[in-house]
């Protein structure tokens, strides 16, 4: 059975009180699966995966190659230890699809030998900055496997709400090719906002049925892999808006326990939403089967 994942955003956690010890205790007695942080210095990665792997969480790693050399160097210290999949967030801004095309080839390569999935991220003041340019990449590299933040091209775009059908669309495209997400909502003027206040909600639901189906489309594809991870990446300041006194007008913790609450009853919508479409396919085929003219054969 296929899994799915909720990590938390050491990221996230970077103005919260206490050691990393401390914070991956709190992260565990939350029920979260798994961290994500920087995954590539040979100490630091020797030294979360153990701390991690004594309290059972698993590991997003994530990489800022500008070069295929980049992703190279850090297999060879990741190689040691592993981790559920390593997000590439590309330091590169070609020009070009053709710039752009050699280097997601050249990763992709490496990516073949790896034990674990590397994916792609959608980020802003990254290779995959602009929608439109990584829309025509994904039509030139249909195999290409993204990891889905679509904040930033909300934000990035200035997506209007309500939503506009030829926005949701092109939203959906990156979301047939992702394998997994970072998750935040965002709004047409800020990367990062309240889920509790009444003015986003319209935002809220718009991305809660983004994630629906980016996990539905997972869910009925052939070739998944055991589990499907979303983290969530609710970051400090400034990406969390602040108030004149420099503090957060929201209460950070709590959005991310509120948003691994609502992506996992996503999970559990699209889990029973495809098992019974599963069903009915199968009592359909058996229908089918029991009504199908019978070929009699005489004995000769």
């Amino acid at each position: 059975m296929r899994q799915f994942l909720v990590f938390q955003s050491l990221w996230a956690m970077q103005t919260e009180p206490g050691s990393l010890d401390a914070q991956l205790d709190r992260i565990a007695a939350a029920g979260f699966d798994g961290v994500t942080d920087h995954y590539y210095n040979a100490a630091d990665v020797a030294r979360l995966h153990a701390a991690t792997a004594a309290r059972g969480l698993q590991i997003e790693g994530q990489l800022f190659p500008q070069n295929v050399d980049d992703l190279a160097t850090a297999l060879d210290v990741i190689g040691r230890h592993g981790c559920h999949h390593l997000t590439l967030q590309a330091d590169v801004r070609p020009r070009t699809q053709a710039e752009a095309g050699r280097l997601i080839e050249g990763w992709q390569r490496l990516a073949e030998q790896a034990d674990f999935p590397i994916l792609l991220e959608t980020h802003r003041y990254r290779l995959t900055n602009d929608l439109m340019f990584t829309l025509d990449l994904l039509a030139q590299m249909p195999d290409l496997k993204l990891l889905a933040d679509l904040s930033h091209y909300v934000v990035g775009r200035e997506l209007p709400e309500p939503g506009v059908a030829e926005d949701d669309e092109q939203i959906h495209t990156i979301l047939r090719h992702s394998w997994g997400f970072h998750g935040r909502v965002a709004s047409s003027e800020q990367v990062q906002v309240s889920l509790e206040f009444p003015r986003h909600q319209a935002w809220v639901e718009r991305f809660s049925g983004w994630w629906r189906y980016g996990i539905e489309d997972w869910l009925a594809r052939p070739d998944t892999p055991q589990s499907l991870s979303f983290t969530c990446e609710l970051g400090p300041p400034p990406y969390a808006i602040t108030g004149a006194d420099g503090r957060e007008i929201s209460d950070r913790w709590a959005e991310a326990l509120k948003l691994k609450s609502l992506v996992q009853a996503l999970w559990k919508t699209c889990c029973t939403s495809s098992s019974a479409q599963k069903a009915g396919a199968d009592g359909n085929d058996q229908k089918d089967a029991q009504q199908r003219p019978v070929d009699h054969k005489w004995p000769g």
